[in-house]
């Protein structure tokens, strides 16, 4: 659950070279974890964060970003979203040597209607604040402090039996960095700490007959260091990160007796990693260099609570009594004895090459040899369950080994700048994409028990975890072409592709083939500047699917699996550099559709089919001054 706390939360580091060997790459086949944060450099040009619309309009050309992205002091944002409401204001000021950003937002999300006009019960309150202040005392030093925090209320799940009623995030960071920003001979320091409380239940935002919540409670402490240097051709990046990882969680359930305690969700796991890495790079001349990483990791985690008694309500007391504590519920799944303790180490490499024949060409290939320590989600989860339920992960998993050849290129023409943006206004184009192919030994995938009928009653088929060894290729190409001085065309496309060679089948969530094509048009007027656009989604029925419980982990459902197309248009206009207007028309033929990678700000392992919203209208007011 490497994630769940602030994925890409610090966009804010400072300088610093690549760890080519760090296993951050590698994420989780299915990832269940709350929505990113709202960073300070996304929150005004925001919009609505909805896990069962996965369109990525972030893509989306307007001129009004001119304005979110100025160097003006404050900055406005609020817009309105169908039935649904974000707002964001952000204030930021540069010194001679000293620099500030501060940012408040606030989300009211509501039910919104699917292509068939039928309501879906989503919604959430959020709000978020963010503060970030730098400090230069001389030409080779700068310090910096980073505050984040977010709050989700009510997060309705229609994909699961409860709701996200209360997650609340912090993060504060800070940086020191001791050089020059070349790296020719820099250290940079690093201190974090994170923390997220969570609850759901399955009685606050909707009625139920037996009630039950989930507490969790987390607090990370990161500190590390890196040594950038430069001898000759070479450049050394060295670093260390120490990390102290502390994760409880508990269920309650309703009983005459009140809410009592029936199970641990994470039983007080407490982990210490320790990571030491190394990347040496040789430029053979001023356009090729190789280089070669190794990254060291020790993975120490003990469950502090693995022998303390809940109650098992309804359950024959010789049953309870063999499955009431979490190191008993783990033998019973996967037949030896926890004590309580396991450690994991292990070494990443990867050998890398990169070809930039000019400043805006690139070309580079990469074999990696990555090792990834399971999440607390896939090792320590233990919740039982009546009947076929239950969710009791398998602290035993070896760490996985992913064997991968990356291959990346980008490519423009002579004229092209940006998107919209051409040298003399010439027509230009940009090529980019990648290629992932990765043999993964010992990957960590989620299945299920598949009981027999003469199994007692309770875990019968429930969600466990295993190792197999899979194949896996990721592909990804885009190009962006300016033509006719004014207009400007996108095109990307992503293929994904799992296979379980242990079981031979397909892995789940795997995304489906999709495309996105986008026309714009730019133009000034003597009032500022104005913008049309339109963007066609493609996403291709996908056939290789994890769709029976019965045999499999049952994830998929085979009516999201369906393939479909959906048209936005938008537009924005700005005036004179101080204020504007962005609106448009999402899903405007109001298809009927739903997205085959399932909603996952909860652990909603047999999710029910939640369709994606039908014809939005929104509008949003931007300025800066």
């Amino acid at each position: 659950m490497r994630n769940i706390l602030f994925s890409g939360a610090i966009a804010v580091s400072l300088l610093g070279a690549d760890n080519i060997a760090s296993s951050a790459v590698i994420a989780p086949i299915k990832e269940f974890a709350p929505p990113p944060l709202i960073t300070p450099n996304i929150a005004q040009s925001a919009f609505l964060e909805n896990q069962f619309d996965r369109a990525d309009r972030s893509r989306y050309y307007f001129v009004t970003n001119k304005l979110d992205e100025s160097m003006d002091k404050f900055h406005l944002s609020s817009g309105i979203y169908g039935g649904s409401f974000y707002s964001s204001a952000l204030y930021r000021y540069r010194g001679a040597n000293f620099y500030t950003i501060l940012n408040a937002h606030y989300t009211k999300a509501n039910d919104y209607k699917d292509g068939d006009g039928d309501k879906v019960g989503f919604g959430y309150k959020r709000y978020g604040q963010n503060f970030i202040v730098g400090y230069l005392p001389n030409d080779i030093s700068e310090i910096r402090a980073t505050f984040l925090h977010d709050r989700i209320d009510d997060d309705k799940q229609p994909q699961h039996q409860m709701d996200a009623v209360k997650t609340e995030r912090y993060a504060t960071k800070l940086d020191a960095r001791i050089g020059d920003e070349a790296l020719g001979n820099t250290l940079n320091l690093e201190f974090m700490y994170r923390q997220v409380e969570r609850e759901a239940n399955n009685y606050a935002l909707r009625n139920s007959s037996s009630k039950a919540r989930v507490e969790i409670k987390r607090k990370i402490f990161d500190f590390g260091a890196k040594y950038d240097t430069d001898i000759s051709d070479f450049h050394n990046l060295v670093g260390f990160k120490i990390t102290r990882d502390r994760h409880e969680g508990r269920r309650y359930t309703l009983t005459n007796a009140g809410f009592v305690h029936t199970g641990n969700r994470f039983p007080k796991i407490d982990t210490k990693i320790y990571q030491i890495y190394d990347t040496i790079s040789y430029d053979l001349n001023e356009q090729n260099r190789l280089s070669f990483g190794l990254d060291y990791v020790w993975n120490k985690s003990e469950t502090k609570s693995l022998d303390e008694v809940f109650v098992m309500p309804n359950m024959p007391a010789a049953m309870s009594n063999n499955l009431n504590t979490t190191r008993k519920l783990w033998r019973s799944i996967y037949g030896k004895d926890f004590d309580g303790s396991i450690n994991h180490d292990g070494l990443s490499g990867a050998l890398k090459y990169e070809f930039k024949p000019n400043e805006k060409d690139s070309y580079s290939l990469a074999l990696e040899s990555l090792y990834r320590v399971p999440s607390n989600m896939e090792r320590f989860n233990a919740l039982f369950g009546a009947g076929d339920n239950g969710w009791i992960s398998n602290p035993f998993l070896k760490p996985e080994r992913h064997n991968r050849v990356k291959a990346d290129f980008k490519f423009a023409s002579e004229a092209y700048k940006s998107y919209l943006n051409s040298m003399y206004g010439e027509d230009s184009f940009a090529l980019k994409g990648y290629l992932i192919a990765d043999d993964a030994n010992d990957l960590v995938i989620y299945d299920r028990r598949h009981g027999a009928a003469s199994t007692p009653t309770v875990n019968r088929n429930a969600v466990t975890s295993r190792n197999v060894d899979a194949r896996l290729y990721l592909a990804n190409l885009g190009a962006e072409l300016n033509f006719a001085r004014n207009f400007g065309a996108k095109f990307n496309a992503y293929y994904s592709y799992g296979q379980n060679k242990t079981d031979d089948r397909p892995l789940y969530q795997m995304r489906p083939f999709e495309a996105n094509l986008q026309l714009d048009y730019r133009d000034y007027a003597s009032f500022g500047s104005f913008n049309l656009g339109t963007a066609l989604r493609y996403v291709a029925k996908q056939t290789r699917g994890d769709f029976d419980k019965s045999t499999g982990f049952g994830i998929d459902l085979k009516e999201a699996a369906k393939s479909f197309t959906t048209m936005d248009i938008y537009s924005g206009i700005e005036f004179k550099n101080k204020v504007g207007i962005r609106l448009g028309v999402n899903n405007i033929f109001d298809k009927k559709y739903a997205e085959f990678i399932s909603g996952a700000h909860v652990g909603a392992l047999a999710p029910n089919l939640v369709n994606a919203p039908g014809r939005t209208f929104w509008l949003s007011v931007h300025a800066s001054f």
